[in-house]
């Protein structure tokens, strides 16, 4: 998939289970911090509770956009590797899953693994959004 990157960074703060969630106050506290290098969005499923979050009706919908995307920051998810699957970089958020097993796989993919992932701070996801863009 060949898409015009954007100076954009995508959120997706959601996963198959709360105890793979990085708390939704410290994604919002990282967003601060983009928002002064570049424009975030949101995206959620149909079901995950988040207002400002866009909504797609398919996956290839979905990969087109984040192909799009100049970064994608989230949790262990299918999203996660969808992003590192249509080439965007990634930073990925792991707790209590193994990454060496179910990691997303690229070029430019970073995992930043904390369990429980509660232990892991703004900074450290900060850092490595920093190195990637």
């Amino acid at each position: 998939m060949t898409a015009t990157r954007r100076r954009l960074a995508v959120i997706h703060p959601y996963s198959s289970s709360k105890s793979k969630n990085w708390p939704l106050e410290r994604f919002d506290a990282l967003a601060q911090r983009i928002e002064r290098q570049m424009p975030v969005e949101w995206t959620a499923g149909p079901d995950e509770p988040l207002d400002r979050a866009r909504r797609f009706e398919d996956l290839y919908e979905l990969g087109c956009w984040l192909a799009s995307a100049a970064l994608f920051i989230g949790n262990d998810s299918g999203i996660a590797h969808l992003a590192a699957a249509v080439g965007t970089p990634v930073v990925v958020l792991f707790g209590p899953t193994d990454p060496a097993v179910w990691a997303p796989r690229g070029e430019c993919v970073v995992v930043l693994r904390r369990n429980p992932l509660t232990e892991l701070r703004v900074q450290e996801v900060w850092d490595a959004v920093s190195r990637l863009c």
